[in-house]
């Protein structure tokens, strides 16, 4: 069993650095930092590392070369996702990092601030490779443990924080089909990371609700 699909590359974690004095520089109005720093974090290496992830599968990374059959639309559960307010707290229940590979994540608000006032570093455009890598690899997301269409509940205790990169990777596969831990029996990560949600307004240390817990070893398996 592994922790996640792929080994982070270092390259990501450097980008959450610029990222973050980049997200400083914009709220002490030093514009030309903040757009220099943007740019430097879009890194090549990321984006061959998420084709690798979200691209053609392979028996190396996805253990499969084809998608596994879901429940029709009628017998899967008919919520969808949580609340806004309940995707927040999840976020920072679990730090806002990728609770597979561990990487840092960044909230959707801020990089829509981050494309809307730099549109050319950050650039955000319809074709997916030539998107921002790390805005593009690094993507907040929450991952159902089980699969939604393979008949996974939309309640609290079965969602954890992906990167886009894991989630939809994993796409549709149970943990075990691609041979991965469960992430919910590993504490989370919690420092300073933010998100960088500071720039766009959020709160990103909302009080959890009650339901969240820490997603540790106490929640139900994902059989």
């Amino acid at each position: 069993m592994r922790q996640s699909l792929l080994t982070p590359i270092a390259e990501l974690d450097l980008a959450a650095k610029l990222l973050d004095a980049a997200a400083d520089a914009l709220l002490q109005g030093r514009m030309a930092l903040a757009g220099e720093l943007i740019a430097k974090a879009d890194f090549t290496e990321i984006t061959d590392y998420a084709r690798r992830l979200v691209g053609k599968m392979t028996p190396e990374v996805h253990r499969h070369t084809r998608r596994p059959k879901c429940l029709p639309k009628s017998e899967r559960d008919p919520t969808r996702m949580p609340t806004q307010l309940e995707q927040n707290a999840l976020f920072a229940r679990d730090g806002w990092r990728c609770r597979f590979c561990g990487i840092k994540v960044i909230c959707k608000s801020a990089r829509s601030a981050f494309t809307r006032i730099f549109p050319i570093e950050a650039h955000w455009t319809s074709l997916e490779f030539q998107r921002h890598s790390a805005f593009y690899a690094m993507a907040s997301s929450l991952d159902h443990v089980v699969p939604h269409g393979r008949g996974g509940k939309n309640e609290l205790p079965n969602f954890v924080t992906a990167c886009y990169c894991c989630q939809f990777g994993r796409g549709e596969w149970t943990l075990e089909e691609v041979e991965l831990m469960d992430p919910r029996n590993r504490e989370p990560v919690r420092d300073s990371w933010d998100g960088l949600c500071r720039i766009a307004g959020v709160q990103p240390n909302k009080p959890l609700h009650p339901t969240l817990g820490s997603g540790a070893s106490r929640l139900p398996s994902a059989g």
